[in-house]
This record gives structure tokens, sequence and C-alpha cells, in this order.
């Protein structure tokens, strides 16, 4: 009953009685229900027949639920419903009531049952031996044709497959969906034969759905309404009739007839087909407008039935792919070659292109110009006060997330304004909006270049104005295609981490198929997996008897991993990148090839239950095989763990040639070596099918991500290729959280000559067994002792005991002993023990900058002694240690600047080390006084913060409560430091004035200072900057913390150095234990308070995603909450909201399942409370744990720091923001990349880790500050010049540096321009791009001269001689010139190498530099030509200058575009 029902039936709630049955006995129970309902009714033979279930045991909610029992007992279905009736009833107490309870029986492919249960009855029915698992009925979301022309499936002359497979004919393709609309003419039956004889089914009639509904194409219909809401049955067709459109959709995609003549007004138009258009469809339907039911079980694939999911429309973020079991096909989605552009004309006749699925109305009359406006972000803020209606309203959304949730957002305030269009910034244009869909107006989306162009037209007119015309469709290879698309969801699998998801991609955006009567556009995994059944059925018709494995082979080891241009396949995500198995599984779905494979993988289907019993035969043994499930047979292999060389097994069957030859090519993944024997495979008669073996070795020691490779055997014939994916991990990493302490290495020492070549092993035994700690330690003693022979050595090897929070101890053993004492059965697991560095502001040191022993740049440059880093921040604290002053002399003599008095801040602040103080509060409000310093003191802590990475003199002893112990220190120790405070707290928020700022650098320029660091935005100062350049101040700026989206980078002028944020070789391993004694590991900064006791065991509650809807009704307080949160977004916007639920509710701790762990969060910030990020992958097991539990319990430890070579550095940092530049796009940025994660430096008195690009700009300033003193007579360019192009773009191992994106990718330069900031290269750089500061105003003289020509010269900015090169409209070929200065040996000769972007040829003259004493200086042309014609994105290159001393290399960046693009449309 719903609570309208009770209400109808007990009155007001002030008069129900108490919910509970007020009859002892059923039948009295059952006799009140009568009576009441006759009540209602009006008689009692009506009530009876109107009762479906009597719920007469005591009131209880009732609930579907699905029991699952394997395989079934009884070919008879019959029987089969008879045991499950007879097993209800032991239950429920009368096999009627049981019957009654039953809303289906699973007969078929499998035993099961859904039934109407209360909660005790369904775990009283999880108790019967027979049954499997009882699972809660779940609604599911639904996910939402040029593509078969795309595939190589040609209509019109019929491609060679169609003809061969008779068009799919008398294939029987399930539709689990929303139903059908069974008059679309996409189901016609005109020209199909009988109904093929095996068909057994039905056609359930029902509302709107008779006899002739069912047709010799639509041989079959049911539908499943058990659990929907009766409340819901006016939404919808109570029949296999499609209310929603969706499974009409995929019905016609898959399956539909050929349609001539079909558009959407005009777009898209041409032929609408399915894949195998003669193939028969059965439709059944589940999703309802409320949601659908549903299941996967293994018994489908054991029945040789093929079975094809779609993947979810989760994408672009990691580890959020379902529908993975490995007996199906689970599909991804990707873009096809059709494109909607969408011209724009603005007021001053510049056109513009977008992309939308606008088309006029019938009462719309031409385009014409409208009035424009600037809505900003189109929040409800920003358009408050704006008057939008009648205009066309230009939205900028610079944040990321959801596609749906934003649009929803930003059409609500647009549309509700009146407005009469909308041009839409946005991060993808892969959803594109139809005329209906934005409520008759266009919706025109553009990227943020676009946009910014827009926003500058606005605002340089009084009364801006717009025309939007209706889209167009171009198709072919203008379009650069496939690419997997940006809302795909993406692997690995969580549930199944040892099989490879997703298998395949095919097309799913902008899909047009029937809806109704009609056709329309769609876009989805939902659209793609049809796409993917329509090729299987063609496949099934030419192969009759291949099985649902060898069917699933051929799609995947054909599937194509290169675009029609023959290069790499992209996938759109944050940002884009080049797609990998993760996204597209073996590739974009090839029919053709999939048609003659050459090998196939086969599987039968009863090999799964080896690897995965548990799921389908309660009574055998759990996972039969001790073998992983990598050793199944699959077209693909995933090794989640890989720590010590394996050997996967696998075999092929020949269904090509007779006889054939096949040669094995091997693409290892990043840091793993692989072989495979034999290497030769041949096939003949008597052979058909071949075994082989794949060796794995991981080559590095590190707990590392995923990386990818492949495994393909070819002969002049075919090509079989299956993706790889590998994932090195460390032996028993959390062993890792036992630290060597330097009392140790004294003792060690000591004893080192005794034991020769024993070693120091750690054994771990997991929860001690005492409680006295001397028990413990004797039980050490004489467990030792059974290895080593005698109490006494036992006693001379132990090093430690461990025997207060855990049960161990450390030794010194050879490897013969150790591996006697790892057998013994209460041992869990020895390791050797590992030399771990005590290191605070550990970046220095990965920068190569030692300090103990002093690096030799540091010592040559005297540590930026007397060099002048101005701060322009929100001030310092000029008490910290870090700012002392002892040992340095006078300040130095060009000083001009001030010491300005204020609030707490006197001339004894000032020092030889804090030699300048300003403030500028000018435009703060007089109420903001009280909550700040009115002077340069500084009281958020960002400043000091800033100032202590660049040039923080040396401090032995920090560390934050025992995390990073060592020594702190900035870049340049010897350096000297002024401070601008432009930066206040008004409470709500951080104030910064462009008049300050530009006050600041004003000022700066009058002080004397060398370098300046900004961890601001300030763009719109740029022009005060090129000022301060021009001066001979050096200019750095943070580059923004809005990634990993593209085009959100600003600071962006060419004239400053613009930061990225990488991260650096330090973790921090948090152990999380379980109560089952599962061990794993988060990262945090969470430390013990003074007040807090021991870690010790918590209870464990699933909060769900932690909204306040999903905690509502859970108590947490004084438990450990986990929330998983499987969207995407800004990281503080999920903190914030998070932590704000779950610190209310009174939590002991937080295991927090996010994107990212690159934000790690203090104890103080968590309120006290241990704070644990974890992936999704962990996320999970740890929701397993919790829903196996009665009183699930977790401990989790203090985190502790490892540093070094297991953790994979650098990496760009996921908010690290992403070029390209909207406002100077010919400059490309950012320019170089600087730690900037979980940075350890100085704030008020003590230490804090800190997280942002601003982290990232003082460790550029610190390096500069060195280059400075080393070489004072550098200009700005020339330093700039320096680290860019010396900067590193391989990490520790020599492997392309990554970037955590979503999902991680191979860095490029809009992630980290040149690289990673390497200070020992930049100080030797060989070769110099300079410039002449002045030669700024010949392209940008607008900023600062009014009376000269803007732009003076006509050459793009691309043309100026900085160390990179951005060409974003590449239509031509062109040339580009540069010079470089010799700087390193006066007589040189230097090569040139050139790494083309894809689709571009560049050519450099002359190739060869020579120098000498009189040639200090070269000249060179770089040549550019496209060699594509095409609308397509950027590709990157990179073009170097090296010798046997020096490597001199800068970042090119292209983007190929067709000239007037708009006239497209005309």
């Amino acid at each position: 009953m719903n609570n309208w029902t009770l209400s109808r039936l007990t009155g007001p709630s002030d008069e129900r009685p108490e919910p509970f049955s007020q009859h002892s006995h059923p039948d009295d129970v059952s006799a009140s229900h009568h009576d009441m309902l006759t009540t209602v009714i009006g008689s009692k033979e009506d009530s009876l027949a109107s009762i479906i279930h009597n719920y007469k045991h005591g009131f209880s909610c009732f609930a579907l639920y699905i029991a699952y029992l394997g395989e079934k007992k009884h070919d008879d279905p019959t029987l089969v419903t008879g045991s499950h009736h007879d097993m209800l009833s032991s239950i429920i107490g009368s096999k009627e009531e049981a019957k009654a309870s039953i809303t289906y029986s699973y007969k078929h492919g499998f035993s099961g049952f859904a039934a109407m249960l209360t909660e005790d009855q369904a775990e009283d029915l999880a108790e019967l031996p027979e049954v499997i698992s009882i699972t809660p009925n779940q609604k599911h979301e639904l996910m939402t044709t040029r593509s078969w022309d795309f595939l190589g499936l040609k209509n019109e002359p019929p491609s060679e497959l169609l003809q061969r497979s008779n068009y799919g004919e008398d294939i029987i393709i399930g539709i689990i969906d929303t139903g059908i609309w069974p008059e679309s003419k996409s189901f016609h039956d005109h020209g199909y034969d009988a109904i093929p004889s095996r068909w057994k089914g039905v056609c359930q009639l029902g509302e709107a759905w008779g006899p002739s509904n069912c047709s010799r194409k639509i041989i079959g219909a049911r539908y499943y309404a058990a659990g929907l809401d009766k409340a819901n049955f006016k939404k919808n067709y109570m029949s296999a009739r499609d209310n929603n459109g969706h499974g009409t959709h995929t019905a016609s995609t898959a399956a539909g007839v050929v349609v001539e003549g079909v558009n959407l007004h005009g777009l898209g138009a041409g032929v609408a087909r399915g894949g195998a258009p003669r193939a028969r469809l059965a439709v059944y339907k589940v999703g309802w407008e409320e949601g659908g039911a549903g299941g996967s079980y293994l018994a489908t694939a054991a029945n040789g039935i093929t079975v094809i999911y779609a993947g979810g429309n989760r994408g672009p973020r990691p580890q959020v792919l379902y529908n993975t079991a490995p007996w199906v096909i689970t599909v991804a989605a990707s873009k096809i070659d059709r494109s909607f552009p969408t011209a724009i004309t603005l007021g001053n006749k510049q056109t513009l292109v977008g992309q939308s699925l606008y088309y006029k109305l019938k009462n719309n009359t031409e385009s014409r110009f409208e009035s424009l406006v600037n809505g900003g972000n189109c929040s409800r803020e920003a358009l408050n006060g704006t008057s939008i209606n009648g205009k066309v309203v230009l939205c900028i959304e610079l944040t990321f997330g959801p596609i749906g949730r934003i649009f929803e957002d930003v059409f609500a305030g647009v549309i509700q304004g009146g407005a009469s269009g909308l041009i839409f910034a946005f991060y993808t244009t892969d959803v594109l909006l139809s005329t209906e869909d934005c409520k008759g107006i266009a919706c025109v989306f553009v990227d943020n270049e676009i946009g910014y162009q827009v926003a500058t037209y606005i605002g340089s007119e009084r009364l801006p104005t717009v025309k939007i015309e209706p889209a167009s469709s171009i198709t072919g290879n203008q379009v650069p295609a496939p690419k997997v698309a940006i809302f795909s969801s993406r692997g690995p699998s969580i549930k199944y981490p040892t099989v490879l998801k997703p298998d395949i991609a095919a097309p799913g955006v902008n899909i047009l198929a029937a809806k109704e009567d009609a056709y329309v556009f769609n876009s989805g995994t939902s659209m793609a997996a049809p796409h993917v059944a329509g090729v299987v059925a063609l496949l099934k018709a030419l192969h009759p008897h291949w099985s649902h494995a060898a069917l699933k082979s051929a799609i995947v080891t054909t599937a194509s991993t290169k675009d029609e241009y023959d290069t790499p396949i992209l996938a759109e995500a944050l940002p884009r990148k080049v797609a990998d198995p993760f996204d597209y599984g073996g590739g974009n779905i090839n029919p053709i090839g999939a048609a003659d494979p050459g090998l196939i993988y086969d599987i039968d289907p009863k090999d799964y239950n080896k690897f995965f019993a548990c799921q389908i035969k309660k009574y055998e043994i759990c996972n039969i095989t001790t073998l992983p499930a990598y050793h199944l047979n699959l077209p693909s292999i995933s090794i989640p763990d890989l720590r010590h060389p394996i050997n996967v097994r696998r075999a092929v069957t020949n269904v090509g040639e007779v006889d054939a030859v096949y040669q094995s090519s091997i693409e290892s993944p990043l840091g793993v070596k692989m072989t495979i024997e034999p290497p030769v495979l041949v096939f003949n008669a008597s052979k058909k099918v071949h075994a082989f073996k794949i060796c794995i070795t991981p080559l590095w020691k590190v707990q590392g991500g995923y990386t990818f490779g492949s495994l393909t055997w070819y002969n002049e014939h075919h090509t079989a290729r299956i993706p790889i994916a590998v994932r090195i991990t460390i032996q028993d990493f959390y062993a890792d959280r036992f630290p060597a302490f330097l009392l140790f290495c004294v003792w060690l020492l000591m004893i080192r000559g005794i034991y020769g070549s024993r070693k120091l092993y750690i054994a771990y035994l997991g929860e001690k067994k005492y409680d006295d700690p001397t028990l413990v330690t004797a039980s050490h003693h004489d467990m030792l002792t059974s290895v080593l022979g005698s109490k006494e050595e036992a006693l001379a090897s132990i090093a430690y005991s461990y025997k207060h929070g855990f049960s161990g101890f450390a030794a010194m053993l050879t490897e013969e002993q150790a591996d006697n004492l790892a057998d013994l059965p209460e041992v869990i697991s020895v390791t050797p023990n590992k030399q771990h560095e005590l290191l605070t502001t550990r970046s220095w040191d990965f920068l190569g900058l030692n300090y103990q022993p002093p690096n030799k740049l540091l010592q040559r440059s005297k540590y930026g002694e007397d060099v002048i880093i101005g701060m322009i921040d929100t001030g310092i604290w000029p008490e910290s240690r870090s700012f002392s002053d002892h040992g340095y002399g006078p300040i130095p003599s060009r000083w001009k600047g001030v010491c300005q008095l204020g609030q707490a801040w006197g001339p004894t602040n000032c020092s030889r080390k804090i030699i300048g103080a300003r403030y500028y509060a000018a435009g703060i409000e007089k109420a903001d006084f009280k909550k700040n310093y009115m002077s340069a003191r500084d009281m958020i802590g960002h400043g000091t913060h800033t100032a202590s990475i660049a040039a923080g003199a040396v401090v032995d002893g920090v560390s934050v409560h025992g995390l990073a112990t060592g020594v702190a220190r900035g870049g340049a120790p010897r350096a000297r430091l002024a401070v601008y405070k432009v930066i206040w707290n008004t409470g709500n928020s951080l104030q910064l004035a462009s008049a300050g700022v530009l006050a600041a650098l004003d000022d700066a320029i009058h002080d004397g200072v060398d370098i300046l660091s900004l961890s601001i935005h300030a763009d719109e100062d740029s022009f005060g900057a090129l000022h301060a350049v021009q001066k001979g101040i050096t200019i750095v700026y943070a580059g923004g913390n809005d990634g990993p989206r593209p085009q959100v980078i600003f600071n962006t002028a060419p004239w400053v150095i613009t930061a990225a944020a990488s991260k650096i070789d330090r973790s921090f391993p948090t152990t999380i234990t379980l109560g089952n004694k599962q061990t794993l590991v988060g990262q945090s900064l969470y430390y013990k308070l003074n007040n807090e006791s021991k870690s010790g065991f918590q209870p464990l509650v699933n909060g769900g995603d932690c909204s306040k809807g999903a905690l509502n009704g859970t108590t947490i307080n004084g438990s450990i909450v986990l929330c998983i949160e499987i969207t995407y977004g800004p990281i503080l916007n999920f903190v914030n909201t998070v932590f704000e639920n779950v610190f209310s509710g009174g939590a002991s701790g937080l295991i927090f399942g996010l994107y990212t762990t690159d934000m790690l969060l203090r104890t103080e910030d968590c309120q006290g409370i241990p704070c644990v990020l974890v992936d999704i992958d962990i996320g999970s097991q740890v929701a397993t744990y919790i829903g196996s539990q009665s009183m699930p319990v977790a401990k989790i430890e203090p985190a502790h720091s490892i540093t070094g070579k297991e953790v994979l550095a650098p990496k760009v940092a996921i908010f690290s923001s992403r070029g390209p530049s909207t406002r100077y796009p010919t400059v490309l940025k950012p320019d170089i990349a600087a730690p900037g994660v979980n940075i350890l430096a100085a704030k008020e008195d003590g230490y804090a880790f800190n997280s942002g690009t601003s982290m990232a700009a003082p460790h550029v300033a610190g390096v500069i500050a060195l280059l400075k003193a080393l070489h004072p007579d550098w200009s700005h360019a020339a330093l700039k010049s320096a680290i860019v192009t010396s900067a590193s773009t391989k990490d520790e191992y020599g492997m392309p540096i990554l970037a955590e994106a979503l999902p991680r990718k191979v860095a490029d330069p809009f992630d980290y321009g040149g690289g990673n900031i390497n200070p020992n290269g930049a100080a030797d750089p060989g070769l110099i791009y300079n410039i002449d500061p002045m030669d700024y105003n010949k392209f940008f003289a607008c900023k600062i001269k009014k009376h000269e020509i803007c732009n003076i010269t006509t050459l793009p900015a691309y043309h100026l001689n900085l160390p990179s090169i951005s060409i974003p409209e590449l239509r031509h070929p062109i040339k580009v010139r540069r010079a470089v200065t010799n700087v390193g040996e006066v007589d040189a000769v230097y090569q040139s190498a050139i790494q083309s972007p894809l689709g571009v040829k560049i050519d450099v003259e002359p190739p060869t530099l020579v120098f000498n004493a009189a040639k200090k200086v070269n000249t060179f042309k770089v040549s550019m030509r496209p060699l594509w014609k095409v609308q397509g994105e950027y590709t990157f290159g990179s073009l170097t200058w090296y010798n046997e001393h020096h490597t001199v290399r800068i970042p090119i960046a292209v983007r190929i575009t067709i000239r007037d693009f708009y006239a497209d449309v005309a």
C-alpha cells in the first residue's frame, strides 16, 4: 500500500492506529482486511477480487525480491515453477499465498523467481541451502543512419557482408527495453516469409496492443510490470507498446527495415535502416517511465544466446562502467563522421561556427539579427538583473560535470527568462539538442575559444547583435572519426577487474532512428549496443554454428584502433586523449573484418563456471580453479596486480584458410616485458586449434596505474589483435607503514659485520593474540626459534617486536630463513625492509636540487643569494623560521622599496630576509577590516606558504604530526623577499582587486625586484605585467585550478611564465583494515591529534553518495562512513557537500571513493576525524564487505610517507588548468609544469600541506632565482626559454609523463607546456629563444600604447620568437621563423629532430645550425603543411635542436581547419 491508500483507509494521521496487526490470528487479520475494503468498494465480492496480496502476519513493508537458484533441475518448465511454489510455501505458509506472491518464475534458461516479500521473509528464503542469492529488485536507468555506411555496411550498392548474410534474415534479435512502436515504417513486414519454426514466444496482448501489432517482423512481444507502482500505470501503456521511444529507437537501429527519405527537418537526410534489416524482432518491455527492472545471468551465454549490454553514460570518469560480466558483450559509444555546423554571425559581420541540431519550426520566419547579451555562466545569480527576454544569450560554463545536470541548470534560467536563443560555451559538443528540446529556440554549442570571441564582441559594442542560421549536415573525412564519446563510461570494471571492459565501441552519438511514427536523434551507449547487435546478427546468419564467444572474439580482434587517416582513435575526455582499451575495448567495431577474423578465441560456456561457480552453483566450491579470471580464454587480458612474472595461456581456433601460418607481434605495456611461446602458429586440416603462453614480467617496482599493450597474430590475409591492460603493484604495500628510524640505522651499522649476508625482514602476523605485550613478544621469540634453531639466536636477530597495535617483528635473516618463516601458517607476509628518505620539501630534491650534499647548481648560484623575489599574494608571517635572516649580509643597494608599517607589523618585522613589505587595501569594505590584519601580515596563510616554497631558509626537523619529516627549504634559500599583499579575507571569500594588483606591479618595478611570483588569477592585469617585463622583471603566474577540462587556463599573456601543477614522488598511503581482516590502502594526510587514543575498530556504514537524501534515516554518529561519488565535477563541490553531511551527523571517520586522490585533507580539515580518499575499485570492495556483514567494522591507521621510484612521478595534477588559451590561442600555454600537489611549507609558526598551481608558481620562481643568480645578464625571455626547452617529458622510468584527467592520459603541451621543470638542465640549456621585450608591442601594441596601431605587424602572434609554436587554424602551408642564441660552447653544431603533429608535415631549413665566436645567433624557418582536409582538433609535436651536450626542445600544437567552414551551411 502507498501512503495515499493508508490515508484513505485509516483517516487523519492523528487518528491512525499503530502500523501493526491488531489481531493475533492470521485469519482474523484477513477478515479485517476484507471488511475494511468492503467499506470502500461496496461489496465483499469485489473486495475479495481486488486483493492481490493479503498481508496478515504483522504489518511489514513488502518489496519485490529476486531469488536466484542457479541451474534449473528439470527440463520441464512446469516442474521448475512447481519447485518455486513449494520453496516459497515453506517460507510463507501456504501454496496459495506463494502463488499469489510470485510475479515471475524464471524457468527456461535458469532457475529462479521474483516475489513480493517482507524483509524477514527474504532473509528466511536466503537461508535455504538451494538459494544462491536474494536481491531486491532494482530500478535501472535507460541509456540513451549514417552510422551503418560509416561502418562499411553500405546499402547502395549493398556491401558484400549484407549480401552474404542475407541482411541477417531470420536471425531473432530480442530487444529488452521500453517496448516498441509497431506502426513505425521501420518495422513493416512486407516481403517477409513465415515466422521461423524454432520461435516459441508469444504475442502478449495489452493496452493499445492487439494481435495485429505482432507481425512477421515483430514476431513476439511481452511486458513485465511487476514492481511498478500502480500510481505510474497511467504514465505507461500496460503492454509492449513504447511510451518512451527508447526501445523503438534501439530496435530500429539494430534491425529496422530500409526506409527511404528520412530526415529530421532536413538534418541527417537519407535512408534509415538497421544493421540487420531482415532480422526478426522479439520485444521484451521492462523499461517504464519510473525505471525498469532486470538482471544479468550467466545462463544466457550458457544457452547459446549472445547478450549485448550498453556500458553506461557516466563517462569520461574511469571505473564507472557497468554490465561487465565476462560472458556478455559490453559496448562503449563512439562518434561517426557526421557533423552539424551552425553559423553564428555577429553584428560586426564576423562569422563563427558552432554545433547544433537547430532547425526552423513551421511558424518561424527566416533568420535575422537579434539582440545579444552575456549571461556569464547563466546561473540564477549571473542572470539576476539581466534582461534576456527576446534576446540571444551567451553562456560560458567554465566548470565541468555531468552534462545533463549542467544543461538543466542553464536551460532553466535561459528559457524561463524568455530568451530567443542560446550560445553555450561548453566542454563538449557530443550531445546536441533539437529545436523542440530547446523549446523552439536555437541552442548552439561552441567551445570556450569561440565563446570568448563572442564575449569580446559583446564587450566592445553598445548594442551587440547576432544571427543564428539553421544547422546543416556534413559527412565524410572532413570530420575526424571515429572518436569515443565523452559520456561513454570507462573501465576498468570494479566488479571484474581481471576482465577487460568495455569489449567494443560502436556508434552512439546523434543517431537518427525511429520514434513513434517519426525519426529523431538520440545519443548514448544505448544507441551503441544495438549497432553491435545488428553486426552480430549478420555474423550469426553468416556463421550459424559460431558460439557466443566466437562472435565476441570476432568483433574484438578485428576492431579498428585507427581512424580514417590511419592515426590513433581519440577519446573525448577531460581533456581529449588517445583512446585506450578502457575507453573502447578492442577498438571501434569493424563488421567487414569481423566476418572473416582468421582466428577466434573460443570458450566452452561451462568454462565460466570454473572461475565464477559461486554465481551459478551453490554447492560447487566458489572459484573452483585457483587461477585468476584472466586465464579465461577471452579475447583480451587484464591483470590488475602484476607483482611477479606470470604466465597467461590462451588458445586460438583457425576459422580462415585451412593451411595458414601466423606470426606474433607484441606491443608490451609500459613497464612490462612480454614474450610469447611459441611465436609462430601453424594450422592445417588436422591442427585447427593452437595453445600458446604469454609471459608477462614487471620491469619496475612501483605502485602504478594501468598501462596498455596488445598481442597480434597476423599473416598476409588476417590480423587478430587482443588488447592488454596491466597494473604493476607492490607486494604487501601496507607494510610500508613500518618506517626505518635513525636509531635503527645506527644499530644496523653495529651488527652488519656479524650477520654478513643477512638482511632485515619484516614479518607481519596480523592481529595480536594477547593483550599483554610481553606475551606477544615471547610468541615472536618462540616462532623465530623454530626457524633459527635456538632462542639465543632468535633474541639476537630480532630488531623490533611490534606488539601494541598489531603482531609482527623485524629480524636479521638470510633469504632461506625468510622463506622458511613465510611458510609458517600464522605468518601473513615476510617482506624485506626498505630504506626511506626523511624528506619535507621533497619537491626540490625530486627536481634534482639536493641540499645534502649540495647540488652543483645551488653552489654555483650561491643558493640564489641577493636575488629579490617579489610575492604578490596574501602577505607573510614574518616570525616563521623559514624567514630567518641569520647569516645574511646587508640589503642589496639597488633595493628602493619600503617597509610599510601597519597592524601587527612593526619595523622589526622587515629584516635582511624580508627586505620590503607593502599592502593594498583600497576597495576593501570597512566592515571587512576586522577580518584582516591591516598590514602585510598574512592572516590566510597562502602567501606565507608560497614565499617559503620560493625562498624559505633552511629549517631542520619539520613535519606535520610526523608526516613528511625532514628539512624545509625554498628553491633559492638565500634569495631576498619583497612582500606585496593584495588578497583579503571578506568572511565568505577572498577578495582580489585589480587596482591593487596593478599598484603592486607598479611598486615592484620601482622597488627593484628581479622576479615576481603571482599565485592569483589576474588576466586583466597582463599589460601591467608587460611593463614589468619590459623593465627586466621575470613574472611567474599560476595557471589556475579548473582542470582537467580544457580551455580554462588563465594568466596566459605571452610575456609571462604560466605554471601548471605536477605531482612529486611522494605518497601518503593509509591502511584501512576491515573486520574480516582484509587490508586496503587509500591516501590521506591523517594523523593522530594529541588527545586521540590508538586506532581501533569502529562501526562502518555505507552512506551511498552521502547526499542528504542518501543519509536520511541512516545513523552515522560514531561510525566510519563510506561515501562513493560515481559522478564527476570540481573536487571541492563534492568535498564540501559530503563533509557537511558527514560531519553534521557525528561520523568518526570517512572513506571517500572519488575520481582523484590529488587533493588530500589533513586531520584538522576533517574536524579531527580521518578522511581517506580511495578509488572506486577500493570503495566497491568496502561496500561489498559492508553488504556481507550484519555488523561491519573498520579501522583506519594514521598515514605515513613513502618517496622514491615506488611512486610514479611526475604526473600533471588533475586540478591543473589546461590549455589552449582562449585569449591568446596563437600562444601555447601553459609554459611549464612544477610541483603543486601536497607541498609542505610554512604557515604562521608551523608548516602545512597545500595543493594548487599556487604552489607550482613559486617553485618556478625559485628556479628562476637560481638561474638569475647564475646568469645575471639573461633576459626574461632567455630565462623562460631555458626552463621550457630543457623541461622533462619523461618520468623516472624513461616513460612519457602522464596527466591525471578523466580518464588518465599521456600528457601533452596543453597539460604541461614544455614539460616538467628541470632546474639543472635549465642552468645550461645550450640555446635560447630570446625576445627583445619591445617586440611584444609589434603584436600587442593595443595593450600598452593607445596611439599605436593595434597589431602593427600583420603576422599572427605565433611568429613571436617564443620557445613554442601554436597554430590554431592551419588551412594552407605556412612558414614560421625562429632564432636561437648560443649560450653554451662557443663552437657548436646542432642537428634538428622533428616530431610532426598528426596530419601535419613539418620541415626545417636549415636542418643544421653552426655556431662560433662570430656567429652566436642563427635563424631558421619551420614550414608546416596540412596533410588532411578536415575540421580537426589540436595535435602535438616538437622541434629539437641537439648535439652531444645539449637537447633544446620546443613543443608544437597545430589545429587543421577548413577555410570558410561556415560556408558549408549555404
